[in-house]
């Protein structure tokens, strides 16, 4: 199918916007084994629950706290063929809005869980990324915009209206710290939030607002 569209130019604007990091998304892992399903996953659940609620404790509101993945497989022997028992798993995702907090919160987490904790990852994250987005989009539509005004300019045309918008955007990128938490885990945490940048793209079709030379519409096909 092919449509026909008037005679314009497209342009792609790239737009970034930047802030400091004002959240640490903590994803915390609880894996116990166990000689049966039943007993494993109530290993798990034990100290999932009393992890949850040292982090409910320390301030953390329910909202930020949230269950990603939970699961049990089984263990094998050496060859592989006969199950010697399993091990259960519950992942968390718990976003910190106090960056000083995050070190105590971490010690607290582990001893309470002891070795059956793992930290996993230690994200840097903007809480609130949409006035950034909305600031980047205006600069990528300001870049098109200067971009299309150029090639006019090159082809001795004016712009016209706008005919489309598309948009694509990336970001904000999460600054990881990766660790593997122990039980006599000691120190704190020195984080440095430097800046988070998300960036939009905007794929813009102008007319052409004069009538000059080259006029005459385009067929375009459609996917």
């Amino acid at each position: 199918m092919t449509t026909i569209l008037p005679p314009g130019v497209d342009v792609t604007g790239i737009g970034t916007a930047s802030a400091t990091p004002d959240m640490v998304n903590l994803d915390v892992r609880v894996t116990r084994e166990g000689s049966s399903v039943s007993d494993t996953l109530r290993q798990v659940d034990e100290v999932a629950a009393a992890v949850i609620e040292t982090i409910r404790g320390a301030g953390v509101e329910a909202r930020d706290v949230q269950t990603t993945s939970t699961g049990i497989h089984q263990r094998y022997d050496n060859q592989g063929q006969t199950v010697t028992g399993f091990t259960g798993f519950h992942t968390l995702r718990v976003g910190v809005r106090d960056l000083d907090q995050v070190s105590s919160l971490v010690d607290a987490v582990v001893e309470r869980g002891g070795n059956a904790v793992l930290v996993d990852g230690i994200n840097l994250a903007i809480a609130d990324p949409e006035p950034l987005l909305t600031t980047a989009r205006e600069r990528a539509f300001a870049d098109a915009r200067a971009r299309a005004e150029e090639y006019a300019r090159f082809a001795g045309r004016t712009l016209g209206e706008v005919l489309w918008i598309g948009d694509v955007v990336s970001g904000p990128e999460p600054r990881m710290y990766a660790m593997r938490a122990e039980a006599d885990m000691a120190g704190g945490l020195s984080l440095a939030p430097g800046e988070s940048t998300v960036t939009a793209k905007l794929s813009v079709r102008w007319a052409w607002a004069d009538g000059g030379s080259g006029d005459g519409a385009r067929i375009v096909p459609v996917v």
